[in-house]
C-alpha cells in the first residue's frame, strides 16, 4: 500500500510546492496550480511506484485526498480489458506492439536487418498509452467528429471557434490540407474522447502544425495530455520532422503552462488577434522539438513562466 508520506513527497515534487502545503482537501488544480500536464506528470510518477489509477477514478479525483484514496483502492475492474475498442463506429483491428520510448529504441528477439547491415529491431509506431489509443479516421467516424468540432465546451476553442458549418462543409474540409489525423479512443470505455490532426506539413524545412481537442469530459484532467504526447512521437517516428507548431488562442496555452520552457516553446505572438467573451486575446505559436520530446526528463514542470512575456 501506498503511505501517505511517500505519497505527499511525491505530490509536493509533480506540484512544486512545500510538502505542508500538500493538505488532503486541497484540490489539485486550484490550490495546488497542476495543470493538464502537470497532471500527467502525476499520474506518470504515480506508476513509477507502482501505483495504476483507472480513468474513472482519476477523472474523480478532485483532490490530494480523493487521489490517495483511490491509489490505495487500485486499478478499477475491467482495466484488463483495455485496448479493447468500442467506438460503435466500424474500424480496423490495431496492432498491439511493444511501445518504442523513442527514436532507434530496440530490443526483444524479433529483429530484422537495416539498410546499413545493422540488426536493429524495427517496430510499428507507438499507438497506445495507458489511457487512450488512436485510431486511424475512417469515414464512418466523421459524425462524432464535426458534433466535437461544434460541442459549446469545446468549438469555440478548436477548428471554426464557434462557427457551425454545414455538416457537408466539414465533411469536405475533413483532410483538407491534412497529412495525418486520428480519432482518440479511451481505452478503458471504448469511447471516442477526441480528435489529432497534423496539417499545413512542410517537407523542406521539416515542421508542420499540429492540433488536439478532447471531449468536455476529459478537459483539465491531466489524461488529456496523454494523447497529445502520443501524437507528437508518431509525428517524430514516422517524418523528419525537426518541430511541431501548436497555433492557438492565448487562453487555450494555460492548461499546458507547466511544459513551456521544457516540452513546448514560445516562438511567436499575435498581439490581441483573437476575440472572446468581450476582450482581445493574443494568439500563441508554441514548438515541440524532437529533442525535447525525448530527451530524459522532458515532462518536467516549467518555472515562473510568464505566458505575457513574450
Amino acid at each position: 500500500m501506498l503511505s501517505t508520506d511517500v505519497f505527499e513527497e511525491l505530490v509536493s515534487r509533480v506540484a512544486g510546492v512545500q510538502r505542508q502545503d500538500v493538505r488532503f482537501e486541497a484540490r489539485l488544480t486550484d490550490d495546488l496550480g497542476l495543470d493538464s500536464y502537470g497532471l500527467l506528470e502525476l499520474c506518470s510518477a504515480l506508476a513509477d511506484v507502482g501505483v495504476d489509477v483507472g480513468e474513472e477514478d482519476w477523472l474523480a479525483a478532485g483532490t490530494v485526498g480523493d487521489l490517495y484514496t483511490r491509489c490505495c483502492a487500485g486499478g478499477l475492474p475491467g482495466a484488463a480489458e483495455a485496448g479493447r475498442l468500442r467506438t460503435g463506429v466500424p474500424h480496423p483491428s490495431l496492432p498491439q506492439a511493444e511501445a518504442l520510448t523513442g527514436p532507434g529504441a530496440s530490443g526483444g528477439s524479433d529483429r530484422s536487418a537495416g539498410s546499413d547491415g545493422s540488426d536493429d529491431e524495427v517496430l510499428p509506431p507507438e499507438l497506445a498509452g495507458r489511457y487512450f489509443q488512436l485510431t486511424p479516421v475512417l469515414p464512418s467516424m466523421a459524425p462524432f467528429l464535426y458534433e466535437l468540432s461544434i460541442a459549446p465546451d469545446v468549438g469555440f476553442r478548436w477548428r471554426y471557434r464557434g462557427a457551425f458549418p454545414p455538416y457537408e462543409k466539414f465533411e469536405a474540409d475533413l483532410w483538407q490540407g491534412m497529412l495525418a489525423q486520428f480519432l482518440i479512443v479511451s481505452r478503458e470505455t471504448g469511447e471516442a474522447a477526441g480528435h489529432a490532426i497534423c496539417y499545413n506539413p512542410d517537407f523542406g524545412l521539416g515542421n508542420a502544425y499540429v492540433g488536439v481537442a478532447m471531449t468536455g469530459r476529459y478537459q483539465r484532467s491531466g489524461i488529456a495530455a496523454e494523447p497529445v504526447v502520443l501524437f507528437l512521437r508518431y509525428l517524430f517516428d514516422v517524418w523528419p520532422f525537426r518541430k511541431l507548431y501548436f497555433e492557438l488562442p492565448e487562453f487555450n496555452c494555460r492548461q499546458f503552462a507547466s511544459a513551456i520552457g521544457s516540452t513546448l516553446h514560445i516562438e511567436a505572438r499575435f498581439r490581441d488577434h483573437d476575440y472572446y467573451r468581450g476582450r482581445r486575446w493574443d494568439r500563441v505559436v508554441l514548438a515541440a522539438y524532437r529533442q525535447d520530446l525525448y530527451s530524459a526528463g522532458s515532462a518536467g514542470r516549467g518555472e515562473g513562466i510568464d505566458l505575457s512575456s513574450v
